[in-house]
């Protein structure tokens, strides 16, 4: 046969040394991927690895640590100390006085309707003494303004209508009847600036506490003064959250009285111009005869 031109192919030689060298890697790395899963702590048997996990466990569980701590109001009131009760006693004392407010700033109580048109049936007939026997007893705020004018009147006679001193005895009369009304308001004015003093003062406490523990402890261990802190923070926002309540109430309440008495003002004006009315009626009326 002829000769062919393909070339012949090149037998290797393999040898275990050339294995190792050219597959040796590879098989590590396959072998270690495959075992990996398989290990664990007990496996690597490191030293201390075991009394480390044995705290954190029990600390896990225990069942005071932080993280399984119940949080409600009680346990609030008491990290605040002291000062909550005070606050607390104010909290109730502005909801008392907010019930109250809204009791007794009602327009019935300053003005009523049935009352005021009955006066004005009197003063138009120039009958005093009818027109103050209604007023009788002085249960509102009209009523104690009118009895107070026409009890002037009545000694100082019709003359003193139009007289300065007149209209100090209806505004004096006004004044002492809503003089316990806007005492009252003024409590939450009070409440709305020692609320916050008060916790100003836990928070201060509880800052002087918790130096106290820090120093004491050394300050290796948080937990030491944690509750001090947690004073210091709890009686700052419960003052706040006494005083924003009672700041609010304070107004509201003040510009509703400002209101009635108003009201009332200009109820007595109508009525006091009714009865002047009345009187120039009466007057040129004795003068055509």
């Amino acid at each position: 046969m002829p000769p062919t031109d393909e070339p012949t192919p090149k037998i290797h030689n393999l040898t275990p040394q050339t294995m190792i060298k050219k597959y040796g890697i590879p098989i590590l790395i396959l072998i270690a991927l495959v075992s990996l899963p398989m290990l664990n702590a007990q496996d690597l048997d490191i030293p201390g690895l075991e009394e480390a996990a044995a705290p954190a466990a029990a600390t896990e569980d225990a069942p005071g640590t932080a993280a399984k701590a119940e949080i409600n109001l009680w346990s609030m009131i008491k990290a605040g100390g002291p000062t909550m009760f005070v606050l607390g006693a104010l909290s109730f004392a502005v909801i008392g006085l907010v019930v109250y407010g809204l009791i007794d700033l009602r327009k019935p109580n300053f003005v009523p309707d049935a009352l005021l048109g009955s006066l004005k049936g009197d003063l138009e007939g120039l009958d005093l003494e009818s027109a103050r026997a209604k007023l009788q007893p002085s249960d509102n705020c009209l009523s104690a303004v009118m009895d107070a004018g026409i009890h002037f009147l009545s000694k100082k006679g019709y003359e003193a209508l139009e007289t300065e001193k007149f209209e100090e005895v209806l505004g004096s009369a006004n004044e002492r009847f809503n003089r316990g009304r806007a005492r009252t308001i003024n409590y939450f004015s009070i409440i709305a600036q020692a609320s916050p003093m008060l916790g100003l003062l836990g928070t201060v406490a509880g800052m002087i506490l918790a130096f106290g523990s820090l120093s004491s402890s050394g300050g290796g261990d948080p937990s030491v003064f944690a509750d001090d802190i947690s004073m210091a923070l709890v009686t700052t926002a419960s003052g706040l959250i006494v005083a924003l309540p009672a700041i609010f109430a304070y107004f509201f309440m003040r510009d509703k009285l400002q209101m009635l008495v108003s009201h009332t003002d200009d109820a007595v004006e109508e009525l006091i111009e009714t009865l002047s009315d009345a009187l120039v009626a009466y007057q040129n009326q004795e003068h055509q005869q």
